[in-house]
C-alpha cells in the first residue's frame, strides 16, 4: 500500500522517494490541460497544453506563467457535483480537519526551537472545545509533543473518542486521527498505516527537531456507510518550497488511489484532511513581504492542490458543500487581498476594515487570525490552506455543508485569542450505504 522513507540523517538528502519513480505511474504520462482539475494550469503555464505531468516536474524552477492559473471553472464545476443527486438513503458522515497550533519543540531536547503564541493556556482547554464539536471524523495536525498527544487521547476517550496515532520513535509528523466510537461498527477490526514524504526540507530534519512531514491514516468500518479509509497529512510548509510540496501530492496521492484501485478495497470510502500548506489560488505571482523581499514563487504554489486531486482522483468537500454563490470565493475574495509591507505588520490584512468586510468563510490562513497575525504578519497571502478531499467516482458523497471551523476568538484563562493560528474546515456529509 504504501511506501515509507525512513533513512538514516545522512541519507535523508539523497531520499527523493516522494516522486515514487517519476514516470512510474500512469498519470505522469497525463496531459495537464486534459485534467478537470489542472486544465487551467495548462492555459496558464508556457507550453502548458501539451506538457505531461512528468514534463511539469522535471520543468521545476524552469515552469514559467504566463497567465494567472484562475480555477474558477474547477471550483464552480465541483461547487454542482452533487446538486441533483438523490438524499434518500444516505447515512450522514461529519468530518472536521484542523491544524492545532501546539508547536512546541527543541531541539536536544532542551534548545527552544519553536512555539505557537499562547500555548500553555490554548492547550489546557482545547481538546474538549474540539471534541464537543461531535464531528464523526477528526483529522489533527501539530500534536508534537507526547504530553499533548496524550491529553487529547485521554479526552477523546471521555467524549467517546477513539484516538489513533504512529508512533513517535519512528518519526514526529504531528498527526492524530480521533473516530467516534459509535460511528465505528461493533466487533470490526481498525487498521492503522502511516508514512513519511520522501521529499521533504531536511533542514526541518535536522539541524530542526526532527520533524518528518508526512501521512497517517485509519480504515474501519462504519455501521451503516461500510468500509472507511481516513488520511491525515502536514505537507511541506512555505512558498519556496512549492516543488517539495507538489511531489508531496503526487505521493500521497498515488497511495490513495491504490487503495482505490484494489480489488479488496475499491468500493470503499477514501477521504483525506489536513494542512496542505497552499491554496487553489493567488491573485499574483509576487508578494512584498515587510523586511524589503520579494517571493516570487506564489502561482507555483497553485500547483500542489490540483495534483493531489488528479493524482488521487479526488475532489474537494468543501468546495461541494458551499452555497453557490461562494463557489469560487477562493478567487473572488482572492482579488481583494492587499499586500502593502507598509501597513501588514501593524494593521491586520493591511489595511483598515480589509478583516471586517472579509467574511471568515474561505480563508483558513489569513493574518485576520491574531495568532497568525502574531507570527506571519505581512509575508504571504491569505489562503485556504486546509481541505477535505474526497474519492467519489460513482456519487456516493453528498455535501450537506461546508464550513470554517473556530474562527472566533475564545476566552482562554485572560486572553481572548483564537483557538489556532488556523481555521478548521468542516464538511457534513451524506454518503450512500455500501456494506
Amino acid at each position: 500500500m504504501r511506501t515509507i522513507c525512513l533513512l538514516p540523517l545522512a541519507l535523508l538528502s539523497a531520499c527523493d522517494l516522494g516522486e515514487f519513480g517519476l514516470g512510474g505511474d500512469e498519470t505522469d504520462g497525463f496531459k495537464i490541460a486534459d485534467s478537470a482539475a489542472t486544465a487551467h494550469l495548462g492555459a496558464a503555464i508556457e507550453g502548458g497544453a501539451d506538457l505531461t505531468f512528468q514534463q511539469l516536474f522535471e520543468r521545476g524552477d524552469g515552469v514559467v506563467f504566463s497567465a494567472t492559473p484562475d480555477p474558477s471553472t474547477l471550483l464552480s464545476a465541483t461547487n454542482v457535483l452533487d446538486d441533483e443527486r438523490d438524499r434518500t438513503g444516505r447515512a450522514p458522515l461529519s468530518v472536521l480537519t484542523y491544524n492545532i497550533a501546539l508547536l512546541d519543540v527543541q531541539l536536544l531536547g532542551f534548545i527552544q526551537y519553536a512555539q505557537t503564541p499562547d500555548l500553555e493556556v490554548r492547550r489546557k482547554a482545547t481538546a474538549a472545545r474540539i471534541f464537543e464539536r461531535d464531528n464523526d471524523i477528526i483529522l489533527l495536525q501539530e500534536l508534537w509533543i507526547d504530553e499533548d498527544v496524550a491529553e487529547f487521547a485521554a479526552t477523546a476517550e471521555e467524549f467517546g473518542y477513539r484516538a489513533f496515532v504512529q508512533d513517535r520513535t519512528s518519526h514526529n509528523d504531528g498527526l492524530g486521527i480521533y473516530i467516534k466510537e459509535s460511528a465505528i461498527a461493533g466487533g470490526t477490526t481498525t487498521e492503522v498505516d502511516f508514512g513519511a514524504y520522501g521529499s521533504q526540507n531536511v533542514q526541518e530534519y535536522f539541524p530542526g527537531p526532527g520533524i518528518q512531514r508526512g501521512w497517517l491514516s485509519v480504515s474501519f468500518t462504519h455501521p451503516e456507510i461500510g468500509r472507511i479509509h481516513a488520511f491525515d497529512t502536514h505537507m511541506q510548509a512555505y512558498p519556496e518550497n512549492w516543488l517539495g510540496r507538489m511531489k508531496q501530492g503526487r505521493e500521497l496521492g498515488i497511495i490513495m488511489r491504490q487503495v482505490a484501485e484494489a480489488e479488496d478495497t475499491a468500493n470503499d470510502l477514501i477521504l483525506v484532511g489536513g494542512d496542505f500548506n497552499a491554496g487553489p489560488y493567488y491573485k499574483a505571482a509576487t508578494w512584498n513581504a515587510p523586511d524589503g523581499s520579494v517571493q516570487d514563487r506564489w502561482f507555483h504554489n497553485t500547483l500542489s492542490y490540483p495534483t493531489l486531486l488528479t493524482y488521487a482522483d479526488m475532489i474537494d468537500l468543501a468546495i461541494m458543500g458551499r452555497p453557490g454563490a461562494d463557489a469560487i470565493a477562493d478567487v473572488t475574495l482572492g482579488n481583494t487581498v492587499v499586500n502593502d509591507p507598509t501597513t501588514a505588520v501593524t494593521v491586520p490584512g493591511a489595511e483598515e476594515g480589509w478583516c471586517e468586510r472579509t467574511p471568515s468563510t474561505t480563508f483558513s490562513g489569513t493574518d485576520c487570525n491574531s495568532l497568525y497575525f502574531a507570527q506571519y504578519a505581512g509575508t504571504e497571502y491569505p489562503a485556504r490552506l486546509d481541505h477535505i478531499f474526497g474519492h467519489d467516482p460513482d456519487g456516493r458523497i453528498i455535501v450537506g455543508k461546508s464550513e470554517l471551523a473556530f474562527t472566533e476568538k475564545q476566552p482562554f484563562g485572560g486572553v481572548d485569542v483564537e483557538q489556532s493560528d488556523h481555521y478548521g474546515v468542516a464538511v457534513e456529509l451524506l454518503v450512500t450505504p455500501r456494506l
